[in-house]
């Protein structure tokens, strides 16, 4: 329970540019802002930003990107390092900075995460870190708003500035927490892991990448898996260019079962059964191309899909979550903050390959140091039985 009361002040709504620069020139004398915000993205693939949430630990402001035309001084502000971005659970927030805005909060400081770091759990809601931090219980029945619509209900806006009224407060009781633990160096790194991450759909280069993501993949051959990769790197130009949900473009399904039959004209694409019309038709030409297109990107490497293990990698794989199960109870964390199955199988299949042992990126500087050791003697005794 944190020692500081916080008091919940009408929202101040903002719809002006002239006074979000004035409010922008306060916020960046401040140590920290807590930020949240509210789109919609039913039927398109880029956010329709609804609200940007600003909390300073006085009042809670709601800045109206249907009404303010003029974003330089709210984008210099997300990205002075001297004022910390204080969200909870932050990574549908950051995908929408990225693609709303062009800019990242940074630095940044994830309540749920730091949360994580002090045994609340992998995943608290903000909801229930407000119950554990203040005792109070706040009101969550407008999720599925339209914060398109306008004017705005009385309800709406109480609701979207609480989830902001809160942070500050809960943000500085967590940092001392984590500084008297000895774990805010760990938690920082994991900050910054979230930012290199965020939105990795955005980079063209991670487009070539999402073939590693589709079920069943590892059942193709090397050419078939290649004829995927174009395809789903089409799919992520289209899906942007239509602005329609990805789903909407091509199923995975679709794509796996395209590669897989490999057509060599589009009567053989439209004799494929389950293919919707529009896939086989008005987008047929240009899939019979790339599927018999020479490759040109990075090639495909089969041995980073998920596929069926075999009984020693099932057991290895099981050692390795009992090392991470034990560690993480020792620390006092959830197993998942310490790293999830699909964090593990890059090792795994690497070790199975016969490959040097390369702790993976994504794991972070402060989980090699807890778990590279008893990891890597977990895999050894994988490769000996």
């Amino acid at each position: 329970m944190m020692n500081e009361t916080v008091t919940v002040k009408a929202p101040v709504v903002v719809t002006d540019n002239s006074t979000l620069q004035q409010l922008c020139a306060q916020w960046q004398q401040r140590e920290l802002i807590a930020l949240d915000t509210e789109f919609v993205r039913v039927d398109t693939f880029f956010p329709k930003l609804g609200l940007i949430q600003v909390g300073d630990g006085e009042h809670n402001y709601l800045l109206d990107p249907l009404s303010l035309t003029q974003w330089d001084c709210f984008v210099d502000l997300l990205r002075n390092p001297a004022v910390i971005k204080v969200l909870h659970s932050c990574s549908e927030d950051l995908l929408v900075f990225k693609e709303c805005l062009a800019q990242l909060p940074t630095p940044l400081f994830d309540t749920q995460r730091a949360a994580a770091f002090l045994g609340y759990g992998y995943s608290i809601s903000y909801q229930n870190l407000v119950k554990e931090m203040s005792g109070t219980q706040i009101n969550k029945d407008q999720t599925r708003s339209d914060w398109l619509q306008r004017p705005l209900s009385a309800e709406q806006l109480d609701y979207a500035a609480l989830d902001v009224a809160y942070l500050p407060a809960i943000a500085r009781h967590l940092q001392q927490k984590l500084s008297a633990a000895g774990r805010a160096q760990w938690a920082q790194e994991e900050f910054q892991q979230m930012l290199d991450t965020a939105a990795p759909e955005a980079s063209e280069q991670s487009w070539q990448e999402y073939y590693q993501n589709v079920g069943g993949a590892w059942r193709l051959r090397q050419e078939q898996l290649a004829a995927l990769q174009r395809l789903c790197v089409w799919r992520e130009s289209e899906t942007r260019r239509r602005n329609k949900p990805r789903n909407w473009v091509a199923r995975d399904s679709e794509l796996l079962a395209i590669a897989n039959a490999m057509p060599e004209s589009l009567a053989e694409l439209q004799a494929l059964s389950d293919l919707p019309r529009p896939l086989s038709t008005r987008d047929g030409p240009q899939i019979v191309e790339l599927v018999n297109a020479k490759h040109l990107g990075v090639m495909p490497r089969p041995e980073l899909l998920e596929q069926p293990l075999n009984t020693t990698m099932r057991k290895t794989l099981k050692r390795c979550q009992e090392v991470v199960r034990e560690l993480a109870e020792q620390l006092g964390l959830a197993p998942e903050l310490l790293a999830r199955k699909k964090q593990l199988m890059p090792l795994l299949l690497l070790a199975g390959d016969g490959s040097d042992f390369a702790w993976p990126v994504e794991l972070g500087a402060w989980r090699q140091a807890l778990l590279e050791q008893p990891l890597r003697a977990a895999l050894s005794k994988g490769e000996q039985s």
